[in-house]
Parts: C-alpha cells; structure tokens; sequence
C-alpha cells in the first residue's frame, strides 16, 4: 500500500504516482526541496512498494542529515528492500 502522505519530524510528505521522474530508468525519486516523493505509476505493485520505500530511507535520512548514507544509492536500496520485506511479512 503507498500513503498518499506521511509526516516525519513535523514535515508533511506527499506521495505522487506520476508518468514518469525525473531520472530515466528510475522507479521513483525523493524532492526534499518540495517534501514529495514521486513513484512510478506504470510499476507494479511490488515495484511500487519497493520504490516507495527507497525513496522514504532518502527522506529519512535527508531529516536525520545523514548525507553521506543519502548518497550511497546500494546502502539505500538494501535498508529499503530489507524494512519491505519485514513490513510485508510481518503478521
């Protein structure tokens, strides 16, 4: 399931399922300027979810000011990837 919006640290995130982003070949993308993450709307579900998650560890870690973590894109999709799989199997 991808929110339409969720709040970190009193900052409000929108969460828009668009056409295309920015970045060809990308699923998603993480705007901290204008606290909006766009996902993919043509993915599947599973891929949505997946990209969903990448780009909130972005949004998490842009918060935390943890900019060098922000910019390792293979540490980002194995945490995002991991909490996926963890929310999505937990009962």
């Amino acid at each position: 399931m991808i929110p339409k919006t969720f709040q970190i640290f009193g900052e409000t995130y929108k969460i828009k399922q668009v056409l295309k982003v920015n970045k060809d070949g990308r699923w998603g993308e993480h705007d901290p300027n204008g606290n909006i993450i766009r996902i993919k709307k043509d993915l599947n579900e599973e891929q949505k979810e997946q990209a969903y998650y990448h780009e909130m560890i972005h949004a998490i870690l842009t918060n935390l000011s943890y900019d060098k973590l922000n910019t390792d894109e293979e540490f980002v999709d194995r945490f995002a990837k991991a909490l996926h799989q963890i929310l999505k199997t937990s009962k």
